[in-house]
């Protein structure tokens, strides 16, 4: 589908406002048109250009028939009161036509901004909730930075577009065509003429929009690419200091955002250049219109008199205006459609984790977890495992260990269904797990990794995370993960707001509190993944505590590369470049001193 009109489907569902916003603006253009016209008949009459129209003349759709009835009212005021009372009455109904005129402009953008801004956040809406069901491979080729221009920058261009796009379809046509109209009934013969310079418009306005086209494009990708440095720098600015590389990140940055403006710079000056030349071929219109008309009423033309001449002169004049704006709205749409189209490759974007139509339900989990002869690669022909084959039963734990790249955390991700198998089967009580519902399959797990995600908000919120739960039971919970003590002494204890990503908190406190969260959800199933890996001995001292009580009575999936953390396991797997080495509890691994039992000896020394 085009993006343009699938875009403005967007905004279908507020036909209704859309409507209001038409009759407003057309009701604009009538009154403007109106306006101008009583100008012509007034000025004749009080300058003596025209004879006085004495009797009342009949009324009929005509140029020169309203323009009679016009001056036949002004005369009748003039003769049966003074020429003050009709000056003033013409000055009334000058004033009030003026008044209704942008009365009814204001109101039909008074109804047409929310149709733009609901659209736009039916669409927004719409991206964010694909970006947060998207599979993890979609973003290690996106990078952040680029994500947000577009949920961000993009988005508001988008609004842009759709509120330029419905008055491009509904306040200026609608002046045009008045206003068109009314010229035809003045002149045909004059209004042909004036239409000289419409297709020499028209072609200037496709070469311009070809290139705004063009480097909005390239606008908003150095935009995203800023983004990203953006982001970048300030998550890594430790790193950034650390490596004293302060001065080369601010030139890069400075650089990328003189870019940006040199190209943004070209796409405004084509925009202005193209109402420019509209504006200038009107004019050259305009002055052969004056002289075409001159030419005619010299040579005595009967259908054309000095007062519709002047008529004439002062509505086409009047309709410069909206084609100008016109033009320029539709190559400003042209710079919009950029963003429109940077959004939709997102929201199209394939879902690699699709659940079926018919996907059963899973609220308990009964027996166990399987996984059959699965191989997997994040990349074509790279396999990150290869036919590993496990069996987790309820109420049992089972450790995988082996070294860094083996494929210990690809297990959680494909029991997460994060990732599909591309060989083999992962089977839950049975039925394949790509039978169930996805979100009742990561409902019966809770994951506590390496890596800890907590947001700028209170730890209360943190840790209820969406959900509602007494502070007592997030207490118990804090409890039970050793974070109770430390989460008292912060300054407004579980109402403390603890900063971007829990920076606040040292790596231990943070990792506490992820387990205290898990403790909250009470998952059926526990996927532990390096927990401990990257703490110091006394908070991995605690934190292996909170992982004790945690693990009494559930079911368990260890990944660890610390193998002090594993030794209680039913089961142990150790993993070697992607398949199953050795399995095993730890004294039988440890007896056969094969390369388990090398790593405790590497570990012991250590």
């Amino acid at each position: 589908m085009k993006a343009y009109p699938r875009i403005l489907k967007y905004s279908l569902p507020y036909t209704g406002q859309m409507l209001l916003s038409v009759g407003c603006h057309l009701l604009y253009a009538f009154f403007s048109l109106f306006t101008f016209g009583l100008i012509v008949p007034f000025a004749s009459i009080l300058f003596g250009l025209t004879e006085a129209v004495t009797v009342r003349p009949e009324l009929h759709l005509s140029a020169d028939s309203l323009m009679d009835m016009l001056s036949y009212g002004i005369t009748w005021l003039q003769q049966h009161y003074s020429l003050g009372i009709a000056i003033l009455f013409v000055s009334l109904v000058f004033l009030t036509c003026a008044l209704l005129s942008n009365f009814f402009r204001f109101m039909g953008l008074y109804f047409l901004n929310p149709v733009s801004l609901n659209a736009t956040r039916d669409l927004r809406n719409e991206l964010y909730n694909k970006l947060l069901t998207l599979p993890l491979s979609f973003y290690t080729t996106h990078r952040t930075g680029d994500l947000i221009t577009r949920l961000n920058a993009d988005m508001q261009e988008v609004n842009n577009a759709i509120k330029n796009s419905l008055l491009v379809f509904s306040r200026e046509p609608f002046q045009i065509i008045v206003f068109f109209v009314a010229l035809l009934m003045i002149s045909p013969m004059l209004t042909l003429v004036s239409c000289i310079a419409f297709p020499l418009t028209a072609m200037l306005t496709a070469k311009i929009s070809e290139s705004v086209r063009r480097n909005s494009k390239k606008g908003q990708e150095q935009l995203s690419l800023i983004n990203a440095t953006y982001e970048e720098g300030i998550s890594g600015l430790r790193v950034i200091r650390g490596y004293g590389a302060t001065g080369f990140f601010i030139r890069r940055f400075h650089q990328m955002g003189l870019q940006f403006n040199r190209i943004t710079n070209k796409v405004l000056l084509r925009i202005e250049l193209s109402g420019i030349l509209s504006e200038i071929i009107s004019i050259a219109s305009l002055c052969i219109v004056i002289f075409t008309g001159g030419y005619l009423l010299l040579r005595g033309s009967g259908h054309l008199t000095p007062n519709t001449l002047i008529l004439f002169v002062i509505l086409f004049a009047k309709l410069i205006a909206p084609v100008q704006t016109l033009i320029k709205n539709i190559n400003y749409i042209e710079k919009f459609m950029v963003s429109v189209r940077r959004i939709f490759e997102v929201i199209d974007s394939e879902e690699v984790i699709v659940e079926k139509p018919d996907a059963l339900p899973l609220k308990d989990f009964c027996h166990e977890i399987e996984c059959r002869d699965i191989t997997f690669g994040y990349e074509a022909g790279n396999r990150v495992l290869e036919h590993f084959s496990m069996t987790l039963t309820k109420g049992k734990v089972i450790a995988v260990v082996g070294a860094s790249g083996s494929g210990k955390t690809t297990i959680t991700n494909l029991l997460l269904r994060f990732y599909d198998v591309q060989e083999g089967t992962v089977l839950i009580d049975g039925h394949d797990i790509r039978d169930y519902v996805i979100s009742d399959v990561r409902g019966l797990m809770g994951l506590v990794s390496q890596e800890v995600v907590l947001f700028h908000d209170t730890v209360y919120n943190n840790l209820c995370f969406g959900r509602e739960f007494t502070l007592e039971q997030v207490r118990e919970a804090a409890r039970m993960a050793n974070a109770d003590e430390f989460v008292q002494a912060l300054p407004q204890g579980y109402d403390t707001v603890i900063g971007d990503r829990g920076m606040t908190l040292s790596g231990g406190q943070r990792q506490r509190l992820s387990i205290a969260r898990a403790l909250l959800r009470d998952p059926q199933i526990l996927l532990l993944d390096e927990a401990t890996a990257s703490l110091d001995s006394q908070s991995e001292h605690l934190v292996q505590q909170a992982l004790d009580r945690m693990l009494a009575g559930r079911t368990a999936l260890i990944i660890a590369h610390r193998l002090s953390t594993v030794q209680k396991a039913d089961e142990i797997i150790v993993l070697d470049k992607g398949r199953i080495a050795e399995r095993g509890t730890h004294s039988e691994l440890y007896a056969r001193e094969g390369l388990y039992h090398h790593w405790v000896k590497l570990q012991e020394m250590s």
